[in-house]
């Protein structure tokens, strides 16, 4: 089920805050959507945003980015939001651009106890990049696998004697298409395809036989928690605390994910492309830095041609400067900062 934000003026405040004064109604409602996986964050923005001013009410219905993308380009959303970026000639045809606007860590939850004590094992799990591009294609099949056996001798006793399930997204992602970027950074042999779809994309361009789906993030950390065994993808907002796998950083570290490791990450990501886009190094050779982070986008139309530019403007620029900085950290995400945000400045002041 598509989830859908419309934050409207007036909406009760918890009690024991102080009650700030909301407009009777929003002159435009700006209807925009995309990508699930900064939802958590967006969702908050847009909560502050709606009722700091009365001139616009902005709209997010999370649909991933493939949707996203497309519904941008059809004129159903007047903004959109997208973790990928569009494929030759499916962009649209008139001025529009990308706004590098949050970035996030991509988790693999762990549904896994040791067989010991009984306790969640997720959180202390450790997995080199290899080993995880294994586990995901479906050629490592077993907890007990020597290669995580000999990766884990802290745990090795307790680890059970489990089938792994491979939980993936069903529908066209963002974070799927990062996801399959880093793997094919990491091990270009087993993952040579990288795309919006991870039924296509895992190799043979087949869903391996131990993995089921679930639909957007919400959808996968459904599968994961009910299934023994399991282990998938989501960003870190959307895994709610869940326990998830360290995975080893060029440093050789095993470092778990986090606003702050993920923040290691980013902070070295300075290759932006006129577009707004940046080109991440897989490989950030710097010590704490989860390896898994992503970069989220804005898109917004450049033309003047598009209904309400003004709002549009005004919310991401709301979102980089102001509900980044706030917010970001305490729900799991990074705000963007240095190259990335000036860039992301720049490309604001286009949007109209």
């Amino acid at each position: 089920m598509r989830r859908s934000i419309a934050i409207v003026a007036g909406t009760a405040l918890a009690a024991g805050t102080v009650a700030m004064a909301s407009p009777a109604s929003a002159d435009e409602n700006i209807a925009g959507g995309g990508a699930s996986f900064p939802y958590v964050f967006l969702s908050q923005c847009l909560t502050d945003f709606n009722a700091s001013q009365n001139n616009f009410n902005i709209e997010y219905t999370s649909t991933g980015s493939g949707t996203g993308k497309g519904n941008f380009t059809k004129g159903t959303f007047v903004y959109a939001q997208s973790d990928s970026k569009f494929k030759p000639g499916t962009d649209p045809s008139w001025g529009w651009t990308y706004v590098p606007n949050i970035g996030g860590a991509i988790t693999f939850p762990i549904n896994l106890k040791n067989k010991n004590t009984g306790r969640s094992l997720g959180s202390a799990i450790q997995l080199k990049q290899s080993t995880l591009t294994k586990i995901m294609a479906g050629k490592i099949t077993n907890w007990r696998d020597r290669e995580i056996l000999r990766s884990n001798p802290r745990i090795a006793a307790g680890i059970p004697n489990q089938a792994i399930t491979v939980v993936y997204r069903a529908d066209k992602s963002g974070t799927t298409n990062n996801l399959l970027q880093h793997f094919n950074s990491w091990s270009p042999t087993i993952w040579s395809s990288v795309e919006d779809i991870m039924s296509t994309g895992f190799p043979g361009g087949k869903p391996p036989s131990n993995s089921i789906s679930g639909n957007k993030n919400a959808g996968v950390m459904a599968q994961i928690q009910k299934t023994n065994g399991a282990i998938g993808y989501v960003n870190l907002g959307d895994a709610k605390g869940y326990p998830a796998a360290r995975i080893q950083n060029k440093k050789g570290q095993y470092v778990a994910p986090s606003s702050r490791s993920a923040a290691r990450n980013l902070a070295n990501q300075t290759d932006v492309q006129s577009s707004g886009l940046v080109d991440l190094n897989y490989n950030v050779n710097v010590s704490g830095a989860y390896p898994i982070a992503i970069f989220s986008y804005g898109l917004g139309r450049t033309d003047g041609k598009g209904p309400n530019g003004l709002g549009v403007r005004q919310f991401q620029d709301y979102v980089i400067q102001k509900c980044g900085p706030s917010r970001a950290s305490a729900l799991g995400f990074v705000p963007v900062g240095g190259k990335v945000l000036s860039k992301a400045k720049e490309l604001v002041r286009k949007i109209k």
